[in-house]
C-alpha cells in the first residue's frame, strides 16, 4: 500500500473544499462558528466520540461475521478482513443509519435533507 506524506494527504483532502473560507468564522486548522467558543469545542468532542463509536461498532461487525463465518476471531483476522460486497454494502447502510440518527439534531430546522427526514431517531422516505 502506498502511504502519502502527511502534507501530500492534508493537500489532496482539502482540494476542493475552498468554500469553507467563506463561512462564518472559518479560520485555517480552527474553525469557530459559535459565538461562544466552548459549543465549538463541544461539537468536536461530540464529532469525535460518535467516529470512534462508530469504529468500535464496525469492529463489532466484523467480529460477527467471521464469527459467523470462520467459528473463530482473531485480531490479526479482524485487522487483515476484507469484506465481501454484500456485507460492504450492509455495512455502509448501517454507518448511514448511524450518522443520521446520532447527527439528526445537526439538521433539525434546517428542513428536508435530501430524500430522507429525520424523526425521533429514525429515518423516515419521503
Amino acid at each position: 500500500m502506498n502511504k502519502l506524506p502527511p502534507e501530500e494527504r492534508a493537500k489532496r483532502l482539502s482540494e476542493g473544499l475552498d468554500y469553507v473560507k467563506d463561512l462564518p468564522g472559518y479560520e485555517r486548522g480552527h474553525p469557530h462558528y459559535f459565538k461562544d467558543p466552548m459549543i465549538d469545542h463541544l461539537l468536536e468532542i461530540v464529532l469525535q466520540l460518535g467516529a470512534e463509536l462508530w469504529i468500535v461498532r464496525d469492529r463489532q461487525m466484523v467480529t460477527e461475521h467471521l464469527l459467523a463465518t470462520h467459528g473463530k476471531v482473531t485480531p490479526e483476522m479482524i485487522e487483515t478482513f476484507k469484506a465481501p460486497p454484500e456485507f460492504a454494502e450492509r455495512m455502509r447502510e448501517e454507518r448511514r443509519t448511524y450518522v443520521r440518527r446520532l447527527y439528526q439534531c445537526l439538521y433539525e430546522g434546517i428542513g428536508p435533507a435530501g430524500e430522507a427526514a429525520f424523526t425521533t431517531g429514525l429515518l423516515r422516505s419521503r
